[in-house]
């Protein structure tokens, strides 16, 4: 634990000179303190780099004993899928669990690694600008942001693309909403919540134009945006947070739901 500590402490510096760094891009990062919490809520994961040793380590929560510790070489972080400040990478069964690197070219390498031994399971290096997205139930689909803009645009096209672990191929073509084939994804990922059956929702927010929920089927490889009648002009929407709520998603706000989509038949009210 020494070590994780030191890790700790110089993980800020890498942190701040590795994201000044980056051009930007719809990407919210990686996290090296928060960590993601394991389904039933019993554990929690965290990773911490100093650039050239990443420390993963399971702890339990209430107790703060920690359950299992292991060092990979190189930098390596549990992914954040939205600016809201929630992780992914843990397979809803608790067995397997997706580190990345950072966005940078000519490549991004992922990890899977086994939640319980901390065995590697598989690596990828793909060729060009990535980011991790969401994850299968059974930890065998991985879902990927491909960036397709130059590397220091902001706002730029990307396409959501999915990874199969047991062949450690990308499936051809980008996932899309099937109703908009031609529709190009652009936007800023604020709130993220998924259902047991495999479905990720995220909300995302847009220059000049209305805030979406993508709903991605991690199961079945499709996906559905789902247009919102909500202002977007200023900053209230980065504080709408999304909950699962029998056959609805609501947006919520305050404490209040402000909008319900019918998971079924995506239909807004």
């Amino acid at each position: 634990m020494g070590r994780a500590l030191a890790l700790a402490v110089v993980v800020g510096t890498t942190w701040a000179a590795v994201a000044s760094a980056d051009g930007g891009g719809p990407w919210p990062g990686l996290d090296f303190g928060n960590g993601i919490v394991a389904p039933g809520g019993k554990l929690r994961y965290s990773a911490l780099s100093d650039g050239r040793t990443t420390v993963l380590e399971s702890v339990v929560i209430g107790t703060g004993r920690v359950r299992g510790v292991t060092y990979f070489k190189g930098l390596f972080g549990i992914p954040r899928v939205t600016f809201g400040g929630d992780t992914g990478g843990l397979s809803r069964d608790g067995q397997n669990l997706v580190l990345a690197t950072w966005i940078g070219a000519p490549s991004t390498r992922f990890l899977l690694v086994d939640a319980h031994t901390f065995q590697i399971r598989g690596r990828v290096r793909l060729p060009g600008r990535f980011s991790f997205d969401a994850i299968s139930p059974d930890g065998s689909l991985m879902y990927l942001i491909q960036y397709l803009g130059p590397p220091n645009a902001i706002y730029q096209p990307y396409a959501v693309r999915a990874f199969n672990w047991n062949t450690l191929k990308l499936y051809p073509g980008a996932i899309v909403d099937r109703r908009e084939p031609d529709e190009k994804m652009t936007g800023m990922p604020l709130a993220r919540t998924g259902s047991p059956g495999g479905w990720a929702y995220t909300l995302y927010s847009r220059v000049k134009k209305p805030p979406f929920v993508h709903a991605l089927d991690t199961v079945h490889r499709r996906a559905f945006c789902v247009d919102l009648s909500l202002r977007h002009s200023g900053n209230w929407i980065a504080s709408v947070r999304l909950r699962v709520h029998g056959g609805m998603l609501e947006l919520r706000r305050g404490g209040r739901t402000i909008a319900r989509m019918d998971r079924k038949t995506l239909r807004v009210r």
